[in-house]
């Protein structure tokens, strides 16, 4: 009976070990493209780090910013970004040895209109199209959008978007390690991230 009994949790256990390996998800065991969608805010740190939580629960780094038009009521700028953190999937606001993490490194365009008379911001666009990544990452590719919008004399950022993870087969060519210190010029704090 015992011997029985042994057999049969045996093969229970060996059928449970068969179930949770072919349940795992495609995209780790085949390396197929995975979309995550990541939305939340943005808080200002320092002149050239941001806060960002939500979906993307990490530090977003300014790196480059590069004005293409500035006027008393418009700005429009291009540059580089690097995000150090997590996509956050379950938004327990903690990064998970199972989320997805590492380095994500942008390209971006931002657009903001200003008061004429003051030069604050009135409100900010943005739109960010990943261009590669490090670790979980490596092979992201996707698109995330922010705005910024005044509240109460202080600027609130919000973005969304789409995380597609192995994206491509490999980052092609892998930028050189950029630190956050490697900007050109960041944006003034008063305008936002946007």
């Amino acid at each position: 009976m015992i011997a029985t009994l042994r057999r049969t949790s045996l093969a229970v256990l060996g059928i449970a070990c068969t179930l949770a390996a072919t349940m795992a998800p495609a995209t780790a065991a085949t390396g197929e493209p995975e979309r995550l969608h990541v939305e939340g805010t943005q808080t200002l740190a320092s002149g050239n780090l941001y806060k960002s939580h939500g979906g993307l629960l990490g530090d977003f780094w300014v790196l480059t910013f590069v004005p293409l038009y500035e006027s008393d009521s418009l700005v429009v700028a291009t540059g580089t970004e690097q995000f150090q953190g997590c996509v956050d999937v379950n938004l327990d606001t903690n990064c998970q040895e199972s989320e997805p993490s590492g380095e994500l490194r942008f390209d971006y365009v931002q657009w903001a209109t200003l008061d004429p008379s003051t030069g604050v911001l009135i409100e900010g666009h943005c739109v960010h199209p990943i261009t590669g990544g490090s670790s979980s990452f490596q092979g992201a590719r996707g698109l995330v959008t922010m705005h910024d919008v005044v509240v109460n004399g202080e600027i609130q950022t919000t973005y969304r978007g789409t995380v597609v993870l192995n994206a491509v087969p490999t980052d092609p060519t892998e930028a050189p390690a950029q630190t956050a210190h490697a900007f050109a010029a960041a944006p003034p704090a008063n305008r936002g991230h946007c």
